[in-house]
């Protein structure tokens, strides 16, 4: 199955070669081919061809030979719709294309497929939309197709036309005139296969959905809010990068010497106190050692959590069948676990804050490093929660004497 559009000088009433079209056409045409006929295994493929009346379309070699540009985009059978944009401005061509696996939310979605310039088209022509089939049988709906008008910036753009009474009458006799044609031959289709006959029972099942259209919908859905958080990361990720990197460029430029006005040719120009290449390093050491840090603690506390859930299991485990209340000796050690905890987070924001105000100062090394102090601080919760748990295994072996 091949879907082609293309603009053209003149109109195409008729069944034609070219996927449904007219050959050797004067205009653009935008191939959408889906079957593989130089069985190079290229396709679908998506390829922008561009004839002066004179050319006929190679459809041995899928009119890789007469192709302006083209991308390998698969475009059958997705959960979503998928969506074409074609935009020609100051002889540039380019197709976007939306490949309909996500919800399309805005121009962001889109992806380029082609782009090629020194494209010249007729100023006037056609829009027209065809398909043809082949030994691939493919079903492809045209849901939508919208066209704008593009214009230099600062041009105004012409105000929208108006139709007069007398045309808008002509075009509502045209339209009940399809209509009627239209019922006329849904009846002569009847008439014609008089055996198939509508399933009163289920005609209002298609506008339903079903349990399992209704969890694939579900799947799809969460999929693209997942593309829609990855993309957003994504996003603010090269945000931070792109900051980072205009940081270390402006730190790292030399300074400028500093001639102050009225003195002597001979004095050596004053330089800049500025933030040193090494100072910078140490502040990047820093910040990485801190994040380290603060790895291990997510690591211990997380560990410090499933030890408590492991305790509170073996209370609700004994013969008694009682779960055995935290004492007041627990409840202090978990208080002082918090404040201790408290401490270290105050300790870390008070060492970012100092980094951070240290630009224009070298750095002091301290006489205890904030590494040695956090390995203490857990050393010593560690001891602390190992001697409340001794203590609490130890009170319980006495009760089952007495």
């Amino acid at each position: 199955m091949d879907l082609h559009f293309g603009t053209q000088q003149r109109k195409v009433i008729m069944k034609a070669p070219v996927f449904g079209s007219s050959d050797r056409w004067t205009g653009l045409g935008v191939i959408f081919d889906s079957f593989d006929n130089d069985n190079k295994h290229n396709n679908p493929y998506i390829m922008a061809v561009v004839n002066d009346g004179t050319k006929a379309f190679d459809h041995a070699n899928d009119g890789n030979s007469q192709a302006l540009a083209g991308c390998l985009r698969d475009f059958r059978n997705k959960p979503f719709p998928t969506r074409a944009k074609i935009e020609y401005y100051n002889n540039v061509l380019t197709v976007m294309f939306h490949n309909g696996m996500t919800q399309f939310n805005d121009e962001r979605d889109y992806e380029v497929c082609l782009r090629h310039e020194n494209v010249f088209l007729p100023e006037f022509g056609y829009f027209g939309l065809s398909a043809a089939t082949g030994g691939l049988a493919d079903d492809h709906d045209v849901i939508h197709f919208l066209t704008t008008s593009m214009h230099p910036p600062g041009v105004d753009t012409p105000s929208s036309q108006k139709f007069s009474p007398e045309e808008q009458q002509k075009l509502m006799q045209e339209y009940q005139e399809y209509q009627k044609k239209l019922q006329l031959q849904k009846e002569e289709y009847q008439r014609e296969h008089p055996d198939i006959k509508k399933d009163k029972e289920g005609e209002f099942d298609e506008f339903f959905e079903s349990d399992n259209q209704r969890e694939l919908r579900q799947i799809f859905s969460g999929q693209s809010q997942i593309f829609d958080v990855l993309k957003d990361l994504h996003r603010k990720l090269d945000e931070v990068i792109g900051r980072q990197e205009r940081t270390l460029s402006l730190i790292s430029q030399q300074p400028v010497p500093v001639v102050p006005p009225g003195s002597p040719p001979g004095t050596a120009p004053q330089m800049i106190d500025t933030i040193k290449r090494h100072e910078v390093d140490m502040v990047l050491q820093n910040q990485n050692a801190i994040l380290r840090v603060a790895g291990e603690i997510r690591g211990f506390v997380g560990d410090v959590h499933t030890r408590s859930e492991q305790i509170l299991q073996n209370q609700a485990r004994q013969p008694t069948a009682q779960v055995q209340s935290v004492g007041y000796d627990m409840a202090s050690l978990v208080s002082e676990m918090r404040d201790g905890m408290n401490q270290v987070k105050q300790s870390l924001a008070g060492t970012v804050q100092r980094l951070a105000g240290t630009q224009n100062v070298p750095a002091c090394q301290p006489c205890l490093s904030t590494t040695t102090f956090v390995v203490f601080i857990i050393i010593q919760l560690i001891v602390m929660l190992g001697y409340a748990v001794y203590r609490d295994r130890q009170e319980q072996q006495a009760k089952k004497f007495y």
